[in-house]
């Protein structure tokens, strides 16, 4: 019988994101703060396949390529190349349920399950495995840890930090993404005085209280309404709606909010009637520490 093996792959938010230079390699120095969420998909990977390769279902299964271009078999082949595995008979199977191209990680989370899955079935040692998921992407080092994480770099150099109190995440999903979505808005603060830095270290040294909008940055925010259509329209429906701080998550154009439960109905109700899917969700603890 073939092994086979699964896991959740979680959805993320930056609670703070700084961006501090354009480095000479092309890409720009970060500084963010990562919180995985309970919104999650699965992934199943089986060693021995009569039909190798990838398959994608799901709800939010629209647009996720099913290809070698697929974050999570890329993942896979890095892992293999370093290692000297053989993965022809490899299958990966997505049932992906976090939205697609919003900013909220999803591609990058079923890249380091399937690198968690494999370390599992090769007892890998971690240094392997963080090697393959830099060389794939920079949100998946953190999904390797998940949890809380303090990141810096472009975003791989990863440090775990004590988990936040819980808290509830109201999601509010915009029906469209733009090619290129990061780069467009990374070229859009490079026309910018870039973040002086500090917002991410402080966040990591504030005491275990809950967590709030008013905590929360994203620098993404300074150029994203005006790069994303409709979607400063959107933020100011619901932030007049809430009359609470609605930020973004990661790159976009999902929009979120967080805070205490008893507020989670009333805040998810403010999307009803507007261009936005609304998902209710939690913080949640890191799956591998």
């Amino acid at each position: 019988m073939p092994e086979t093996l699964s896991a959740p792959s979680p959805a993320k938010v930056n609670l703070t994101l700084e961006v501090l230079s354009r480095r000479a390699d092309g890409y720009h120095e970060l500084e963010t703060i990562l919180q995985t969420l309970e919104l999650a998909g699965d992934v199943t990977v089986t060693l021995e396949s009569d039909t190798p390769g990838i398959t994608v279902d799901g709800p939010c299964a629209g647009g996720v390529p099913a290809d070698a271009t697929n974050l999570a078999l890329r993942a896979a082949n890095a892992l293999a190349a370093r290692t000297g595995r053989d993965i022809s008979r490899l299958h990966i199977h997505l049932e992906k349920r976090v939205p697609a191209a919003g900013g909220l990680g999803g591609g990058a989370s079923d890249a380091a399950t399937v690198l968690r899955l494999l370390q599992r079935a090769w007892g890998v040692p971690d240094a392997a495995l963080q090697l393959a998921a830099e060389s794939v992407g920079s949100d998946e080092g953190f999904f390797l840890a998940g949890g809380t994480a303090w990141a810096t770099g472009r975003g791989e150099r990863v440090r775990a930090l004590p988990d936040i109190p819980p808290a509830a995440v109201v999601l509010f999903v915009s029906p469209g993404t733009l090619e290129r979505k990061t780069a467009r808005l990374f070229a859009a603060l490079d026309a910018m005085p870039f973040d002086p830095g500090g917002v991410s270290a402080l966040f990591a040294r504030r005491p275990a209280t809950q967590v709030t909008g008013w905590d929360i940055y994203n620098a993404f925010e300074r150029v994203a309404f005006d790069v994303f259509p409709g979607l400063g329209r959107l933020y100011e429906a619901l932030e007049e709606r809430t009359g609470q701080p609605i930020h973004l998550a990661g790159a976009g154009p999902t929009l979120f909010w967080i805070g205490p439960e008893s507020e989670a109905i009333r805040i998810a109700e403010a999307g009803e009637g507007l261009p936005c899917t609304t998902i209710r969700t939690r913080t949640a603890p890191s799956l591998w520490r």
